[in-house]
This record gives C-alpha cells, sequence and structure tokens, in this order.
C-alpha cells in the first residue's frame, strides 16, 4: 500500500513539472510574439519624403505621414519633425509619426498701404513673397512714394513666392504751365512773376553783354513754350 502511494506521488510530481515547464514556455513565446524584435527609431529630419522611405524600410519601421503648412522655409515634401524621436527603441515594423511640408506651401499677404518701398520690399522678403510692377498716381493725401493699395488683399492665404502689385503715391498733381517768353524782360520782375506761381528759378547766370542795360534776361531753358511744372529746373542769364 505505502509504495502504490509512493508511485502515485511520483507520478503527480512529473505531471506538475511538465505543466510547469509548458507554461513557462508558452509564456516566453508570447512575450517574444508580443514584444517583438527593438529597432531605433531612424533620424528622418530634413530628409525628402522618398529618403524618408528608403531609411524607415531598411531600419524595418513604417512611415505615417502628416502633411501640412509647418514651416515655408523647408522644401515641399520635407520631413520636419517626428514622433518617436531619433534613437529611440521601438518594435520592429512599428510605426513612425512624420511631419511633412505639403507641396503648396502658403502663406499670408501683409498689410503694405502706408509704407514706403523699402519698408515693403522687407514686409514681403519676411513673408516669402515678391514685388512684380509698380504703378505711381497723384494723390493730393498720400506723400510721395507711399503704398495706396496694393494687387492682393491683405490678409490673404496665398502660395509663397506670389507676386504683388502696388499703386504708389506721386503725391498731390503738379500745376501745369507753359514756358513764357522771357528774353528782354527785366530780371526783377520775372523773378517775382515766378515766385507768385509757385516755381522758382534755379540758376540765374549773369554775363557781360556790351550795349545793354544790366538786369535783362538774354537767355533762358527751357525755351518758350516748353510745358513746366514746380518739378523743372530753369535757368536765365542776365545781362551784366
Amino acid at each position: 500500500m505505502k509504495s502504490k502511494l509512493l508511485a502515485v506521488l511520483k507520478v503527480a510530481a512529473y505531471a506538475v513539472s511538465y505543466l510547469l515547464i509548458f507554461a513557462a514556455a508558452v509564456f516566453l513565446t508570447m512575450s517574444m510574439l508580443i514584444k517583438g524584435e527593438e529597432v531605433q527609431a531612424p533620424d528622418f529630419k530634413g530628409n525628402t519624403l522618398t529618403q524618408a522611405r528608403a531609411k524607415a524600410k531598411q531600419s524595418g519601421v513604417k512611415l505615417k505621414c502628416i502633411a501640412g503648412n509647418f514651416d515655408r522655409h523647408y522644401a515641399p515634401e520635407t520631413v520636419i519633425d517626428q514622433f518617436p524621436s531619433p534613437g529611440v527603441k521601438v518594435k520592429e515594423g512599428s510605426f513612425v509619426k512624420v511631419f511633412v511640408t505639403s507641396e503648396l506651401v502658403e502663406v499670408l499677404v501683409p498689410d503694405l498701404t502706408g509704407h514706403d518701398l523699402k519698408t515693403v520690399d522687407d514686409l514681403l522678403e519676411k513673408s516669402d513673397l515678391k514685388r512684380r510692377l509698380i504703378s505711381y498716381i497723384d494723390s493730393p493725401t498720400a506723400p510721395v512714394d507711399l503704398v495706396i493699395s496694393q494687387s492682393v488683399p491683405a490678409g490673404a492665404k496665398v502660395p509663397a513666392g506670389t507676386s504683388v502689385d502696388l499703386l504708389v503715391s506721386k503725391g498731390a498733381a503738379d500745376i501745369a504751365f507753359i514756358m513764357p517768353d522771357l528774353i528782354g524782360k527785366n530780371a526783377p520782375r520775372v523773378l517775382a512773376f515766378f515766385e507768385n506761381n509757385g516755381l522758382k528759378i534755379n540758376n540765374i547766370t549773369e554775363v557781360p553783354y556790351p550795349g545793354l542795360r544790366p538786369g535783362v534776361v538774354i537767355k533762358q531753358f527751357p525755351a518758350p513754350g516748353y510745358r513746366i511744372s514746380r518739378r523743372n529746373l530753369i535757368g536765365i542769364q542776365v545781362s551784366q
């Protein structure tokens, strides 16, 4: 009876041992299947999307691409960031999320009105835009060389590199005059006439002219009949 009991206990011990070994084997196998082999996440930053895909294939990971207008300083379809970060251990075959600049990068058009051309060029450069055509118009209210309007409205979203046309003030319109014939006229009276009409004689030269009293106009520029304004240079020669 005693020997029979020992035999039963021995069989039970063997059975328990086999069960423990089987359970441990199953646990290790499942752990390996669930965990898989670990690899380091490659550094995709700065790569084109084509380069990143090739690098991902070599490293045994997959890419999940998220495209958007993240940074206009990068070329289209360039990886600018990723998750997980480079060097982090991930399971082989798992996904690495990469943020890619879209093919069409859009920028906001700044308000250019009321600025001079130098300031406008700086604003356009910062916004990755270009200046194209400039048209000038007389304006009684806007100072000279200030932008009055722009072809693309401020705040509009446009592709980077878009050109913007400008309308620029020439200031108030000048009053036009027809240059009179000044030859033989008294120089002081000529000066008074021009000053009363908002014009200025820029150059007065005295030259000897025998037989003619001093102060008489003997030459003029522009010639009589020429259309002039406040911007024209006017000169006369006067007898000495």
